[in-house]
């Protein structure tokens, strides 16, 4: 009985840090959802008011630091707060592994129907030691809130992604920085969310464009060389039915 309580206790603290975690942010009529289930290797998340029905099943990060024997998913962070347009979610030490992470996802929309959803992740490696830290992104992406009918092409290799419904919307997946990408259809045990999730390492290999029709799963892959107290950032951009933003307009960089 002393080990059931124990189990549930714990249980019950893991659903409370998932909970306090979740969060929206809204812009004219475009909101971003990170549910209460978003921190897992199933990262639930939505996108709505930025053309028909919902156009994001799930966006989430991982990292390897160079030396894993895999890749280790973004769980629930220390702080987050959702207000207004803005999301600002923090882990002291990710994964016990010494990084700090500042996360923002910022919401605008600049009619309705339209929308981007703009993240910067700033990572500080606080170890004693310098890393090679490799960040991915998935995105599992519904344009026109349907699955199984989207076409992807790479707009500019390797790091703009265009997605098109076959009957109306677009959206843009768009990671200045990045080195690499990778596209797969849907399956939950060998899209990419899933290769992000098994037990061995995964590169990015930049492959599966032009894609479609078909139900679109996508990522992206960076590379930062970060010496003790060093803190990169990297960018992202979801944009729906709207351009994502220019890369004369976004910054990235390594401290």
């Amino acid at each position: 009985m002393r080990c059931f309580k124990s189990a549930l206790t714990l249980a019950l603290l893991a659903s409370a840090t998932t909970a306090f975690a979740q969060g929206t942010i809204t812009a004219g009529g475009a909101s971003y959802v990170q549910t209460a289930s978003h921190w897992d290797t199933s990262p639930e998340a939505n996108f709505t008011g930025v053309g028909t029905g919902d156009q994001l099943f799930e966006s989430g990060w991982w990292f390897r630091v160079e030396g894993d024997t895999q890749e280790t998913v973004f769980t629930a962070p220390t702080t987050t707060n959702y207000t207004g347009a803005v999301a600002t979610i923090a882990w002291t030490d990710l994964g016990g592994r010494g990084l700090g992470v500042a996360k923002t996802i910022t919401l605008t929309s600049a009619g309705a129907g339209t929308g981007e959803a703009g993240t910067t992740i700033a990572v500080t490696n606080n170890g004693a030691a310098a890393i090679t830290l490799h960040l991915f992104n998935m995105v599992d992406l519904d344009v026109n809130g349907t699955a199984g009918t989207d076409n992807a092409i790479l707009v500019q290799p390797n790091n703009y992604i265009r997605v098109n419904d076959a009957t109306a919307g677009q959206c843009e997946y768009r990671a200045p920085g990045a080195v690499a990408y990778q596209v797969l259809p849907f399956n939950a045990t060998a899209d990419v969310a899933a290769q992000l999730s098994n037990t061995t390492v995964t590169n990015f290999p930049n492959t599966g464009l032009p894609f479609g029709p078909g139900d679109f799963t996508g990522g992206f892959q960076w590379t930062l060389q970060l010496a003790p107290g060093a803190t990169g950032t990297v960018r992202l951009f979801i944009a729906c039915n709207t351009t994502a933003t220019p890369v004369s307009l976004q910054r990235f960089q390594v401290d």
